[in-house]
């Protein structure tokens, strides 16, 4: 004889059952307010909460009560000690990213034994190594840097490490406004040399700590407008057709006789090809990239923190080339071709500007990274949403240059 059990629905999940399931989720961002909800309701300590998951075995589970540790507002680096061992790339990259949005001075220690860490974190976002986001979140915090580059030779990289790791034995009972104050001054130092490397060392430096350097920033970044000069240039092998690609690229040139600084964002620029004669549209917008995983509601640290990866050094006459293709095209005809970079280091120069300019960003903290995530494409065609009139970058802070190019019938 069979006999059938009837299904027994199990018992509501209990408050700790109820964060754990929260934590799991993918996307931490869309869980965040129920998470931070959830933990008000609890009472009690939300760090203590938190620290308690990091024995949890789903690797998402304790990434993610990182961050809404970093979210919480658990600023001290000693809530995050049962975190620190982890094997999970993820989880050692949002302790990392909590010690740089609240400048933990008590992380430096842990930071430095990261900054030769070669894992890799594959997100939305792009692709980041581990000891760079160590890097960036010591030079944050300490507001020094000893000429470490990940693609230097290994003494060279030991000797940085060894240097940071004597600046703090020597300097790690003082106040952090002592650090900022000696910061100012290296990269003041770094940024007055002739050595294209320490050079721009100074420059990010700067840019790194913030406002209390924006001053000395802004007038190394001044140039004049004439400086930089840019040209669009297309060649094709005959004359095009509607269904033709013209291979065209843009050539950005150091005209003066001085070292000048640039950031136009990584991923070159944003091209436009319209009709000549077309009726007049509204003014398109022209996007300046910004990481959007800097401080919460502080957009010029987001404008900054972009800066800094994004500034190029020219030395007088050097060019920068950017290649791109134009076409197809809906007719035949005589097109404007259009090509513009957006230049955050004119825009931080720029004081009637101001900074910050840039867009606010969400209330969060960090960029929607996922696991398994794949980097979006960019394309030029696509349509830019519309922004308010201050978020748009003025004229002077843009390179850009034009051209005509006619596709025959």
């Amino acid at each position: 004889m069979n006999t059938v059990l009837a299904a027994v629905p199990a018992p509501p999940p209990a408050a700790d059952d109820a964060i754990l399931a929260l934590l799991g989720e993918e996307d931490y961002e869309q869980a965040r307010p129920r998470i931070l909800e959830t933990l008000r309701l609890e009472g009690g300590s939300p760090c203590v909460a938190l620290a308690a998951c990091a024995a949890n075995r789903n690797g998402r589970v304790r990434e993610h009560a990182v961050h809404a540790m970093a979210d919480t507002d658990c600023t001290a680096f000693a809530s995050y000690s049962p975190y620190l061992d982890d094997s999970d790339a993820w989880v050692i990259d949002a302790i990392i990213e909590a010690t740089r949005r609240h400048l933990m001075q008590d992380a430096v220690p842990f930071l430095l034994a990261h900054l030769t860490d070669p894992r890799r974190i594959v997100a939305e976002q792009g692709t980041r190594r581990i000891g760079d986001g160590a890097h960036r979140a010591l030079q944050q915090i300490t507001c020094q840097s000893f000429h470490y580059d990940p693609a230097g030779t290994s003494d060279d990289r030991r000797n940085a490490l060894s240097r940071w790791r004597q600046w703090y034995v020597e300097h790690r009972t003082e106040p952090r406004d002592e650090w900022v104050k000696e910061g100012i001054e290296r990269a003041r130092d770094y940024a007055g040399r002739d050595y294209a490397p320490h050079r721009l060392e100074g420059f990010r430096l700067l840019a790194l700590i913030g406002k209390p350097g924006l001053t000395d920033l802004r007038a190394l970044l001044k140039r004049a407008p004439d400086d930089v000069q840019a040209e669009v240039a297309c060649q094709p092998d005959e004359p095009p057709r509607p269904n033709d690609r013209v291979p065209c690229h843009l050539l950005v040139r150091n005209a003066s006789t001085h070292r000048v600084a640039i950031a136009p964002p990584a991923d070159g620029p944003v091209v436009r090809v319209g009709r000549l004669d077309a009726p007049p549209g509204p003014a398109p917008l022209d996007e300046v990239p910004r990481r959007t995983d800097a401080s919460p509601g502080d957009p010029g640290t987001v404008l900054l923190s972009a800066l800094a990866e994004q500034l190029i050094d020219l030395r007088p006459g050097e060019i920068r080339r950017y290649d791109f293709t134009v076409g197809p095209v809906p007719s035949a005809g005589r097109y404007r071709v259009r090509a513009t970079l957006a230049d955050l280091a004119a825009e931080v120069a720029d004081t009637d500007a101001g900074v910050p300019t840039a867009a606010p960003t969400p209330p969060s903290a960090r960029s929607p990274d996922r696991r398994g995530a794949v980097k979006p494409q960019r394309s030029s065609a696509t349509p830019k949403s519309a922004a308010p009139e201050s978020a748009r970058p003025s004229p002077a802070t843009r390179i850009e240059a034009e051209t005509i190019v006619r596709f025959d019938q």
